[in-house]
């Protein structure tokens, strides 16, 4: 062993290390001990007088060091224990205060630059820290708290509780300084265990709240978003900026045959270079900074061989540079194959789009025309398709039979409905009246005029509707005037000069022949072709007896309703009725009914009360026709199938029919089973149409 030995008088140390030859520290030794040893007979040896040492290692944490004696020097060894040196305990002390001052300010920065407040009192009470986030929640200075009691702030005993029990209190919701906050409350505890002071750390409840609330919301959205996403029909797939897969939809799996595991984090170039397809709409909007698509094929998987087509929309960010790409995919399959099944459905949408608009327009335009019967179905389906249009229309039919009724809902179901529906009855006004009236005239234009003149029912009608109502009436000299407005759309005033353009919708109406008058020569052929663009044919009521019970219905409660009556009909009536021809169709049954609610004293309408030509009412049965010349036997045999029919038909039982045809009711039966005729929907057709009519 070799001492390290440099010392003597005025030495700045007291202690030297001593280590072994092969430089492994041994221990110190004093060198006043050396000094003030007394000569002897015996001197001990050097190696009493070495002090075992705990060494410093050059790798420690000088804050960890626990000092064992009272030396004026630590020996530092590396990590194998060879001596390195020995620093003065004096330096030691002055690094292990600088190391100290840091950590103090250090632990001082990071209370100050927490968001929570924080306060810790000494066993006495007295606040010895007081951040920089308390000073903001409770509004008091560092300088106005520090050093003082805990009570300067608060009354509520909290924390001087939890100094005194020892216990923590967490979540302790308290009142510091009009603030709402939650409190945790701690003991501060020393080595041995004994409380040494406590400490509240709090937060503004508020605080808390609104970062919960804007946590709710982004939760919220992100799931809403995250659904909108999933149950999106495109197949939808997120690339960022450099094109890398960051998410995709369900749809997407589904159209491309792709597990997302399979491509999240892979590029849109690898997944072409790995042959999942041959094309990447991706890739084209990462290039060309725009909305892109592209037809691509699957090449791989289980959807190989299918066609897509794919768009690709880059998102920019607010400075401009490119953040995101947005891909839609879709299957081109199933997109044919809802083509097919659009081509499929469109006829029959182009049907039921009528029928539809038919029942809408009976529900709200249609409620004084009856429309039961196939015959005047067919009349409101063309009501509601020309009415889009605006072509000269011409209404022909028996008097009374409700053209001017059609001629308005034609107006009414019209864009030009907010305009005027004038009409004016051409057989009503003389000849040279009507002119001015249809025409107008200007002033001075003929004795008796006006000084200002007058406008015409053509001009009153623009942007709207003139109803020429008689038609056939007109005269020859006015259809050449009425010939030369529909095809120039223009007037001009009588005694004027002047053009005025017009924009009239011009439909007519009239119970006449006009073919049989254009061959007579009394209608001009020209004219009636200008006319003629539309005929509606309003059916007689005799031809459409299913109308009758609901129109005799509807007549009837009008007629309640404007007298203040409450009549009925009985059921002879009723069969009275639904047996006659009205050859004055829809006037002479109002006319009629009129009559009868008005003189009838009692409530229930009998045959009495009916006019003299329905109480003496012979029921006639239309002729038999037979359309070729047949053997006489085929003759006969088709004569009465012909002629059962009909009068079930217009009678309903084999009774009635049997009572007119003057036969037994048995001949009638055994008729109908040789021609095979059913008497079931005869009478169950008849029977339903006079129980309705009961119900009035």
């Amino acid at each position: 062993m070799e001492v390290a030995l440099e010392c003597g008088r005025g030495l700045p140390y007291c202690s030297l290390p001593v280590v072994s030859t092969s430089g492994y520290f041994i221990g110190l030794i004093s060198i006043r001990a050396l000094l003030r040893e007394k000569p002897t007979a015996e001197k001990r040896s050097l190696a009493a007088y070495i002090k075992k040492v705990t060494a410093f290692s050059i790798h420690d944490n000088p804050l960890s060091y626990q000092w064992q004696g009272s030396e004026d020097i630590l020996p530092i060894t590396d990590e194998n224990n060879q001596y390195i040196g020995f620093v003065s305990m004096h330096e030691f002390y002055r690094i292990l205060n600088t190391e100290y001052k840091s950590m103090a300010a250090e632990y001082s920065q990071i209370l100050n630059s927490t968001y929570n407040g924080i306060i810790v009192i000494n066993t006495e009470g007295q606040i010895v820290i007081y951040n920089s986030a308390a000073e903001r929640i409770l509004g008091k200075s560092r300088a106005e708290i520090y050093g003082k009691h805990m009570s300067v702030i608060t009354d509520d005993g909290g924390l001087m509780e939890t100094l005194e029990t020892g216990q923590p209190s967490v979540g302790v919701k308290t009142l510091l300084n009009g603030y709402s906050i939650i409190t945790n409350r701690t003991p501060l505890m020393d080595d041995a265990g004994h409380v040494v002071g406590a400490m509240g750390v709090f937060i503004d409840v508020s605080d808390l709240d609104r970062v919960s609330l804007e946590l709710q919301v982004n939760k919220a959205l992100a799931s809403e978003l995250n659904a909108i996403i999933e149950s999106s029909y495109d197949g939808l797939y997120i690339a960022d900026r450099e094109g890398k897969v960051i998410r995709v939809n369900s749809s997407w799996e589904k159209i491309c045959g792709f597990s997302r595991q399979e491509i999240l984090g892979k590029t849109a170039k690898e997944l072409v270079t790995m042959g999942l397809y041959d094309n990447s709409a991706a890739l084209l909007a990462l290039e060309k900074r725009e909305t892109s698509t592209v037809m691509l094929e699957i090449t791989s998987g289980p959807k190989k061989g299918q066609r897509i087509i794919a768009t690709g929309t880059p998102v920019f960010a607010e400075s401009g540079d490119l953040d995101l790409v947005v891909v839609n995919v879709r299957d081109i399959t199933a997109l044919e194959h809802l083509k097919a099944q659009l081509d499929e459905t469109r006829e029959l949408s182009r049907r039921y789009a009528n029928e539809l608009n038919e029942i809408r327009l009976q529900c709200n335009k249609f409620d004084d025309i009856v429309v039961k019967s196939r015959a005047m179905q067919k009349v409101i389906e063309m009501v509601i398709r020309v009415s889009q249009v605006d072509s000269t229309i011409i209404i022909t039919g028996e008097s009374g039979v409700g053209k001017e009724v059609i001629a308005q809902k034609i107006h009414l179901l019209s864009n030009r409905k907010d305009h005027s529906l004038i009409k004016i009855n051409c057989g009503a006004i003389p000849e040279n009246l009507l002119e001015s009236e249809l025409f107008g005239y200007e002033g001075g234009a003929f004795t008796g005029a006006r000084k200002d003149g007058k406008i015409g029912m053509f001009e009153l009608a623009s942007g709207g509707t003139l109803l020429l109502d008689e038609i056939g009436d007109l005269s020859l000299n006015l259809q050449v005037k009425l010939l030369r407005v529909l095809q120039e759309r223009e007037i001009v005033r009588v005694g004027g000069i002047k053009t005025i353009k017009i924009d009239t919708r011009i439909i007519a109406a009239t119970n006449k022949d006009l073919v049989l008058m254009v061959r007579q020569g009394s209608f001009r052929e020209d004219l009636f072709y200008r006319l003629n663009v539309v005929n509606i044919k309003i059916p007689p009521l005799r031809n459409r007896k299913e109308d009758l019970p609901p129109l005799i219905n509807m007549i009837l409660h009008r007629l309640n309703t404007k007298y203040h009556r409450k009549k009925h009909l009985s059921s002879s009536v009723i069969e009275r009725l639904y047996l006659y021809d009205w050859p004055g169709n829809i006037r002479e049954l109002e006319n009629t009914l009129e009559r009868v609610i008005v003189l009838a004293y009692e409530d229930v309408i009998q045959l009495e009360h009916l006019p003299d030509f329905l109480q003496n009412n012979e029921i006639k049965i239309a002729p038999v026709i037979l359309k070729n010349i047949v053997p006489l036997k085929t003759a006969i045999e088709e004569t009465e199938c012909q002629l059962l029919k009909k009068a079930l038909k217009e009678y309903g039982t084999t009774r009635k029919v049997a009572k007119v045809l003057e036969v037994n009711q048995s001949t009638i039966v055994r008729k109908m089973q040789q021609y095979h005729i059913d008497k079931d929907d005869a009478e169950e057709h008849q029977e339903d149409a006079y129980a309705h009519l009961l119900r009035i």
